[in-house]
């Protein structure tokens, strides 16, 4: 993968153990399996935290040619930014792959997820809580990054 392609947004440590292999378009699903696959293939490989568009975005429906997502105030920064005190990350730091969703395991709780997340339509339709959350990564850790 080029290096330029190794960045993930804060924000999508909560949506990776979620996904389910459909979403906004099918190029982004698509995309987003391609993506899940290799960073499930590379634990030890670091990856730039980043509160802007992805590895993830580049297929995303809602990503504006400004970097901004959506007409909604970019509220997907605000969220990335909001999630980085939480999980004790800096942006634009170079983290190793399995250490950040032991992070997000260790320091994301149901308080900071439903905070971080109110705002999603995901969310707000009950594709995802909490209690999934756990779960799928929990999982995601124990078969991938442990």
């Amino acid at each position: 993968m080029p290096e330029k392609e190794k960045y993930l947004r804060v924000h999508h440590l909560l949506c990776i153990p979620l996904f389910r292999g459909a979403g906004y378009s099918d190029g982004f699903s698509r995309n987003m399996t391609d993506k899940i696959a290799w960073l499930k293939s590379h634990p030890d490989e670091n990856v730039q935290l980043v509160c802007e568009p992805d590895m993830i975005c580049g297929r995303c429906p809602n990503c504006n040619p400004d970097q901004t997502c959506g007409s909604d105030g970019n509220h997907v920064a605000i969220k990335d930014r909001m999630l980085l005190p939480v999980l004790d990350l800096k942006e634009g730091e170079p983290y190793q792959i399995s250490r950040l969703f032991q992070r997000a395991e260790e320091k994301l709780n149901k308080e900071s997820f439903d905070a971080s997340c109110k705002n999603c339509d995901w969310y707000r339709q009950g594709y995802c809580d909490f209690e999934e959350y756990a779960r799928s990564l929990k999982e995601l850790n124990r078969k991938f990054f442990l």
